[in-house]
């Protein structure tokens, strides 16, 4: 499968009141090719990525998207409903159908939690079951802010693994980490 451009940003600009947070960023993706936002807190990684999405607009430059599916998000805060069960969250992320669904509840170690209230989960376990979303994706863009956060050793592997094979099969990623992962990724360096 030949790659072909995925996302395309031109002088991407924003500032909040006068203070740039970021200024001209441009970069383009082909499919199968991955992103790696970079820069220390209060850089503006999470809000590039909102306007990646399509959430932000930026002060100026353009985004252009080439996605004939919907976009895998997940962002640094899980998503999840703490007072229901793991299993009542995988309801209503609609996976319980998913024939993979019990392949990654074995691969992340939730099969003995099902019955457990997500607040009476770890932090780590909770990732873990952020994670099914895009362990569970149909998507082609792949876009997730500090998707390692939290995560024991084992399970950054399994992530960068499944990214890796991911890009493998032409999707696009983009990423925000402090952690450093193994995955082949071009690097944009906010300040």
């Amino acid at each position: 499968m030949d790659n072909i451009t995925s996302v395309i940003a031109e002088n991407i600009s924003y500032k909040v009141n006068d203070n740039k947070l970021f200024h001209n960023l441009s970069f383009s993706l082909n499919t199968g090719e991955s992103l790696h936002i970079k820069g220390p807190n209060g850089s503006g990684k999470s809000t590039l990525l909102r306007i990646i999405l399509g959430i932000t607009n930026p002060t100026k430059g353009s985004i252009s998207i080439n996605s004939t599916k919907d976009k895998c998000y997940l962002g640094h805060k899980n998503a999840l409903k703490n007072y229901l069960s793991l299993d009542d969250n995988i309801l209503l992320m609609e996976f319980d159908n998913h024939p993979c669904l019990k392949k990654y509840i074995e691969i992340l170690d939730l099969k003995r939690y099902l019955d457990v209230n997500v607040a009476n989960l770890s932090y780590g376990q909770q990732k873990k079951l952020g994670l099914l979303r895009l362990f569970l994706n149909s998507s082609d863009l792949i876009i997730l802010d500090e998707p390692f956060v939290g995560l024991d050793k084992e399970t950054q592997i399994i992530l960068t693994d499944f990214l890796t094979d991911q890009l493998k099969e032409n999707k696009t990623l983009i990423y925000t980490s402090h952690i450093e992962c193994d995955i082949d990724s071009k690097t944009l360096l906010l300040k």
